[in-house]
Parts: C-alpha cells; sequence; structure tokens
C-alpha cells in the first residue's frame, strides 16, 4: 500500500508535466504521446538491461493483459479525459474520472470475486467526495453540460479504475518492467493511430523532447514500476484506487506552491476527507 501511496504522489505532478509541455506549444495529443512512448523507450532500456531476453512474453494470455493495460488504462483513458475536459471543462472533468474506484470495486467483484463490505462502500463513498472537493473547491459550474462530455467523463473513470483490475492479472505471470514495456508499447501505437500526434513540433524543440522524457520518467515509467509493485502485493484490488486517490491531493499543494493556486477551505476539506477514506479503506477487511 505504501508503493501504491508514493506512485499517487509522483502522479500528482503529472500537471507541473503538462503545463510546462503546453507552454512550449505541445498540444493534449502530443504530450500523451510523449509521455507512453518516453516511458516505453525508459522501460524498454531498462527491461533489456536487467531481463536481457527474458523481456519476451510467451504467454498469450499475459501478453493480451498488457496490451489491454496499454489501450484502455493509457490510450483510452487519455482520449476520454482529454474529450471530457474539451466538452465539459476541467471541473466535472475530473470529478468523473474520480467516479475510478467504483469501477475497480465493480471489475474485483466481478473477477476476483472480492466482497463489498459496508466498510468498504463507506471508505469508497467518502474518497468520491473528499475527491470531488479536493480538486473542485466546491465549484461545479461548467455552463452547458454535454452527453458526450459526461460519457467521456465516465469513460476516464472506468479507464483509470481498471487499471488495478487489468494490472493485476497481468503481473501474475510477468514482473512490473515487462508489463510496463509492453502496455507502453501498445499506448504509444494506440496514441499513434487515434490521437495522430504533431510529432514535429517535439523533433524542432529540444526542450519539448526533454520535458517530454522527463514526464515519462518521473510520474510515469517510475510511477507506474512502484504501482504495479504494490499491486501484485495487495490482494483486495478494491482498495488500491483509494489509497493512489493522493494524487489529487498532491496535485492541488503542488499546484499552490509552484503555480500559487488558491486553495480554500472546502479544498483542504476536501483533503482531509481523502486521507480519512485511505486509512479506512487500509484498515478493512
Amino acid at each position: 500500500m505504501i508503493q501504491v501511496f508514493i506512485a499517487g504522489l509522483l502522479w500528482g505532478t503529472v500537471g507541473v508535466f503538462v503545463k510546462g509541455l503546453a507552454s512550449l506549444g505541445a498540444d493534449g495529443a502530443l504530450i500523451s504521446f510523449l509521455r507512453m512512448s518516453s516511458a516505453l523507450v525508459i522501460a524498454l532500456v531498462i527491461g533489456i538491461f536487467t531481463h536481457g531476453r527474458k523481456i519476451i512474453i510467451r504467454d498469450k494470455k499475459t501478453m493480451l493483459y498488457c496490451f489491454l493495460l496499454g489501450i484502455i488504462c493509457n490510450g483510452m483513458f487519455n482520449i476520454s479525459y482529454t474529450a471530457s475536459i474539451r466538452l465539459n471543462g476541467m471541473g466535472i472533468a475530473c470529478v468523473l474520472m474520480y467516479t475510478a474506484p467504483v469501477f475497480t470495486a465493480l471489475g474485483s467483484w466481478l473477477i476476483f470475486r472480492e466482497r463489498f463490505t459496508p466498510a468498504k462502500i463507506f471508505a469508497l463513498a467518502v474518497n468520491i467526495a473528499g475527491c470531488v472537493l479536493t480538486v473542485t473547491g466546491g465549484d461545479f459550474s461548467g455552463g452547458n453540460v454535454s452527453l458526450m462530455g459526461i460519457l467521456a467523463g465516465l469513460g476516464s473513470g472506468f479507464g483509470y479504475g481498471m487499471a488495478a483490475v487489468i494490472g493485476r492479472l497481468a503481473g501474475e505471470k510477468a514482473d512490473a518492467i515487462t508489463v510496463s514495456v509492453y502496455s507502453y508499447f501498445a499506448a504509444a501505437l494506440f496514441l499513434l493511430v487515434f490521437m495522430r500526434p504533431d510529432i514535429s513540433i517535439a523533433v524542432k524543440s529540444p526542450s519539448v523532447m526533454g520535458l517530454g522524457f522527463l514526464y515519462g520518467l518521473v510520474p510515469t515509467a517510475f510511477a507506474y514500476v512502484v504501482y504495479y509493485n504494490g499491486l501484485k502485493k495487495i490482494h483486495d484490488t478494491s482498495k488500491v484506487p483509494v489509497v493512489a486517490s493522493i494524487e489529487p491531493v498532491a496535485a492541488v499543494l503542488i499546484g499552490s506552491l509552484i503555480y500559487n493556486e488558491q486553495i480554500g477551505a472546502v479544498n483542504l476539506v476536501g483533503v482531509a476527507v481523502v486521507l480519512i477514506s485511505i486509512i479506512i479503506m487500509a484498515k478493512t477487511k
């Protein structure tokens, strides 16, 4: 759980890289592609150096899970979240994305037969409420709400939530580095085909390439290796996204420290509620 918690903290730095790349002229498609492709190169180099030929997956089912992890939880997630933000704004998009624990709980119940205990349901509800308050500060204004935007937001929540379920399946016969290599490859290929990023911007700008590489290293390659390692040791998969929900807390605090973004009383209440939900979920059986 500590490893999943650390991964959540690292994911909280995503906004720093996104803001930096956007200021250099990269759009959402290019930013997403740079993240996955850079992480692929990093994971592949480490994998070849540490595993050699063992990096090759021969079990077809494991390879399928790795590809599903990359396509659904990285590729489709990025597309859905980007569309949700474009159609309904950041606040509503974030709220819908943090339905992820519900999808994880449902997936864990269907696939791993994990029980829905009253304590677990309570922790999930508290966690979602805390994430909503942390991200929005209680401001839900978004103008006209788009139905397609809502569906896209729920799609991002599904993609984010299923990472714990599919990641656990993929990790049964492969280690974190191997899972990362194959899932990043699938995600990068998916984004390249469906989002068609303007790679020429990155090629012409060393700053974009450098920052994109760091984006692929810190909150992606390193964060996911830590996450997958922790995931393999947690048998109650529905707990994972709640523990990882320290991410919006870290993002809000980083935004305040680096970009002088204001934190209101409601945001702080949300932070406290998220932390409480993590403690509750960690202690449930």
